[in-house]
């Protein structure tokens, strides 16, 4: 009875997909940076002439850390936790703001990126709209011992 508990035990572990810090970083880098492509080639403009883009910090992994290709992009940084972020905010300009959410199915992780658009008409009148979203599909490459980008997908309103 051990040995057959041992033997599911092993192969669960030895079998499931691991994502290691390195590996996940990797995949959210590359995700935002599709994404950031992807809406820099729609508007047919660089991003720093649109409006002023801001990738939320809150909901990465605790060890995350942005690319040197991220930081080098023409994107601001805020975390909607902390109030001394948001004072740079001013009345009657637009923003885009960058969320994202990570799902584990099976061997697939799902990266999805929203962008929203933001508008400060006064101190109580904040007007937040979704405006276009990117879902970034990997799987799990047995064979291969790493994640694949199998599908991305981009839409907006």
């Amino acid at each position: 009875m051990k040995a057959r508990t041992l033997v599911v035990v092993f192969l669960f572990v030895g079998l499931f997909p691991k994502i290691e810090g390195k590996d996940l970083n990797e995949l959210i880098n590359n995700s935002l940076l599709l994404y950031l492509e992807w809406q820099s080639n729609i508007v047919n403009k660089p991003l720093k002439d649109n409006k002023t883009i801001y990738i939320c910090l809150d909901n990465y992994p605790s060890n995350f850390s942005f690319s040197e290709k991220i930081l080098k992009k023409d994107v601001k940084f805020m975390s909607l936790q902390n109030i001394s972020y948001q004072k740079e905010l001013k009345k009657k300009e637009n923003y885009r703001f960058l969320f994202i959410a990570i799902c584990l199915e099976q061997n697939h992780l799902i990266i999805k990126v929203f962008g929203k658009d933001v508008l400060i008409h006064n101190k109580n009148n904040v007007q937040v709209a979704v405006v276009d979203w990117g879902i970034f599909n990997y799987e799990f490459s047995c064979d291969r011992q790493e994640w694949e980008l199998k599908e991305k997908k981009f839409g907006g309103v």
